[in-house]
């Protein structure tokens, strides 16, 4: 599944152009971004962990999709967040660096694999480690 023009047909028999053109979803695809932004912001945690299951759910975008757009925004999505994070000392940019070292590696590599996931499978991944995060987090 590379790239997909505006309109094209996804595997899972739904358009891959939800949210681009009409007024209603132009209007949801704001509201779940202000959600996105707004989670990533309160939480430090958005993109993929917050974004992918709204645009599935809420806008039905296909499941490839979601994970691509979802990487599409990160960055602009921390550019209007770290500021205010790093305003604060709420940044430690020597973990970043290396961080983000190894990031710039393991999203190509992780991009290239999920590309030959079925759809089903990656949904349920995904679901099975938001799981998994969650019960780690909420034991403490």
């Amino acid at each position: 599944m590379k790239g997909g023009s505006a309109g094209s047909e996804a595997p899972e028999g739904r358009r891959t152009d939800q949210g681009i053109g009409r007024p209603r979803e132009i209007g949801c695809g704001v509201l779940v971004g202000a959600l996105d932004g707004l989670f990533s912001g309160l939480t430090g945690v958005g993109g993929g962990a917050v974004l992918v299951p709204l645009l599935v759910t809420a806008l039905k975008v296909p499941q490839h999709h979601a994970h691509g757009t979802s990487l599409a925004i990160i960055v602009l999505i921390a550019a209007a967040g770290v500021p205010v994070y790093a305003t604060q000392g709420a940044v430690n940019w020597a973990l970043a660096a290396q961080l983000a070292m190894g990031s710039m590696v393991g999203v190509v590599l992780g991009a290239k694999l999920m590309l030959r996931v079925p759809a089903v499978v990656l949904r349920r991944g995904f679901g099975v480690f938001l799981l998994l995060i969650a019960v780690k987090m909420l034991a403490g």
